[in-house]
């Protein structure tokens, strides 16, 4: 069955001078596909991966390229034209993605990027996009365990920190005194689930977490130690600032690894520095 706004393997069934006759393996529903998407030597019999749009004139076109954002998935998409009826968005395909007005949550300008929510609508029998990306999610209950890992989106810029969607599904927040690396607003990271609140909003770290961490932790400073002659000038009352340079960690986990590291008398601490023993 063809698809709409999805991947669709479909198989190459007759070559023609202008493109091909791609057919469906399961019901045998046919599409033609310019012949310019597939490289030369496309034979038939061949399998390709498209995704399938609706035209204006609401017929399905298949194509090899992918959108930057699938439908069901959220994202930051530039505009790429404005007027009385929308938006229309640059997603990586020759027809752009409509926004219509009445979906807009602010005066949208050409050049700039917006988060956006794209889904199918039954209504116009069109992929569109949203920025009314509240109703979207938290939909469900967010069924999470701690450590859990999880694709996260970097939203919009917070007092405390970072507001992320996860797993395209809820919201979540990292908080700035856990963020030990350069992070971008669009960009999708790996997170791991630190709580999941009674309001149903997620806290996430870049980091996973756990006694696991504090090994892994405490074998990259053994490895660093060894690297740079026995010694390290960095210790336990070194600036927080210092520790997620050296580490990409907090304070507090470097300090419980070179207590482990401590205890296992593998190394010594001093005011300014730690040494191997």
């Amino acid at each position: 069955m063809l698809e709409i706004g999805k991947k669709n393997i479909l198989e190459i069934s007759e070559v023609r001078a202008d493109g091909y006759i791609l057919k469906d393996m399961v019901d045998g529903d046919t599409l033609f596909m310019r012949r310019l998407e597939l490289p030369e030597g496309a034979e038939v019999g061949k399998q390709v991966e498209v995704f399938i749009f609706m035209n204006a004139k609401r017929e399905m076109v298949p194509t090899t390229m992918m959108p930057y954002i699938m439908p069901g998935e959220f994202g930051y998409l530039f505009v790429d034209e404005v007027s009385k009826a929308g938006a229309l968005l640059d997603w990586g395909l020759s027809r752009p993605l409509f926004l219509p007005s009445r979906e807009m949550t602010m005066r949208m300008r050409v050049d700039r990027s917006y988060l956006v929510y794209v889904y199918y609508d039954l209504v116009t029998r069109q992929i569109i996009a949203t920025s009314r990306i509240d109703q979207y999610l938290n939909v469900s209950p967010a069924k999470y365990e701690f450590n859990d890992e999880v694709d996260i989106l970097i939203a919009s810029r917070h007092e405390r920190g970072y507001k992320v969607i996860v797993n395209n599904a809820h919201w979540g927040m990292i908080y700035e005194s856990e963020i030990f690396q350069e992070i971008e607003i669009g960009a999708l990271y790996t997170g791991y689930v630190k709580n999941v609140r009674e309001d149903g909003k997620i806290d996430i770290s870049l980091q996973p977490l756990g006694f696991k961490v504090t090994d892994d932790l405490s074998e990259i400073i053994m490895d660093e130690l060894h690297k740079n002659n026995g010694i390290l000038r960095v210790s336990d009352r070194s600036d927080a600032g210092l520790i997620a340079e050296m580490f990409g960690c907090s304070k507090k986990s470097f300090k419980k690894s070179i207590g482990v590291l401590f205890k296992q008398r593998l190394i010594e601490i001093h005011e300014d520095y730690i040494c191997l023993v």
